[in-house]
């Protein structure tokens, strides 16, 4: 970081900082490119609409809602912090990401 008269130009608000390199992390997914990018659009919204009150199971609830409507029925939603899956699905049918410490899983049953 540039410094004049021994103050930095620009100064961070950390917070801030770290809340613009939140990005989705995609950890499998074997959806079509398309699907696989609408569904990460999805999850991110739902997650930024409520993670303030870490209110899961709304985020959740969002998320299936839109995938069956996008996609088909029968979409499967795990959202969390911890949690470990094995699950049976539909093939190109699975995405598994994290955003931000929230993980979340999609699958169709």
């Amino acid at each position: 970081m540039a410094q004049s008269n021994g103050k930095a130009e620009e100064d961070f608000d950390e917070e801030e900082f770290q809340k613009s390199l939140k990005k989705p992390l995609v950890k499998y997914s074997d959806c079509p490119t398309e699907m696989g990018n609408e569904a990460v659009e999805v999850v991110t919204t739902a997650l930024d609409k409520f993670a303030a009150s870490r209110d899961y199971e709304a985020a959740s609830m969002l998320i299936k809602n839109v995938l069956d409507k996008k996609f088909g029925q029968s979409w499967e939603v795990v959202v969390g912090e911890a949690f470990a899956f094995d699950v049976s699905c539909q093939q190109r049918f699975l995405l598994h990401l994290y955003y931000g410490k929230t993980g979340v899983l999609c699958y169709k049953s």
